[in-house]
């Protein structure tokens, strides 16, 4: 097998899950303060609907933080070596996907509330167009990439491996160009989306459904991670 760059961008993946935990527990923490705020504030019937659908979407980014934090804290105990490096790797990308997602969320339910406080909700205009911006475009852009660098660490142990793959373009393996490509995709795909925002339909319960679909993904990751992955 021809010698593989990627033995040099080693990753210690229960060392850095340590952190997410504490991360993902600190911002659930949040979400669920997020959640007190509309409790003694007054709004017109328009502000109630934001309020509302920034409600759910605290809500469900609160218990995937929550479900998350507890993930990464026995992720970081995956310090077996040989397929239980493989086994962390990949869960740690699966997670990372989930874990960017739900921090959207917050930053989607902030949008919702700072445009429900009736009289002075015209004050938050700027803030609000900034956090559609981050939500959009720019939080979407760094997810993909965080998660192309999480692929490297599964194309890592599968170079490492016994029998693992070939090395042969630019010291790479395939799988590397493969994620890259994907990548480059996603990004325009999302560069697209906000190009093309103005034209496309909205529903009134977008948020609401987009909430409650991110914390379906990370039970279904959770459950993928933590129960099939270690039995295949």
């Amino acid at each position: 097998m021809d010698p593989c760059r990627l033995n040099d961008v080693a990753f210690d993946v229960a060392s850095s899950a340590g952190w997410y935990s504490a991360v993902a527990g600190l911002l659930a923490g949040f979400a669920f303060v997020a959640v007190l705020l509309p409790l003694d504030h007054d709004s017109d019937p328009e502000g109630e609907r934001e309020t509302g659908h920034a409600v759910v979407v605290f809500i469900s980014a609160f218990f995937s933080l929550l479900v998350l934090s507890l993930t990464y804290a026995i992720l970081a105990g995956r310090t077996g070596g040989g397929t239980a490096d493989g086994v962390a790797a990949h869960e740690q990308m699966v997670n990372g996907a989930a874990f960017g997602l739900s921090v959207l969320l917050l930053l989607f339910g902030l949008r919702a509330v700072l445009g429900a406080y009736g009289k002075n909700r015209h004050v938050f205009d700027s803030a609000r167009s900034l956090v559609l911006v981050v939500t959009s475009l720019l939080g979407p852009a760094v997810l993909l990439a965080l998660q192309f660098s999480n692929a490297l660490d599964v194309e890592r142990y599968r170079a490492g491996a016994e029998g693992g793959v070939t090395c042969d373009t630019m010291g790479m393996p395939a799988g590397v160009w493969l994620n890259l490509a994907i990548t480059a995709l996603a990004l325009i795909a999302v560069f697209g989306l906000a190009l093309a925002r103005r034209r496309l339909p909205t529903w009134e319960t977008a948020p609401e459904l987009i909430a409650k679909t991110v914390l379906g993904l990370t039970i279904a990751f959770v459950g993928w991670s933590s129960i099939v992955v270690p039995l295949l």
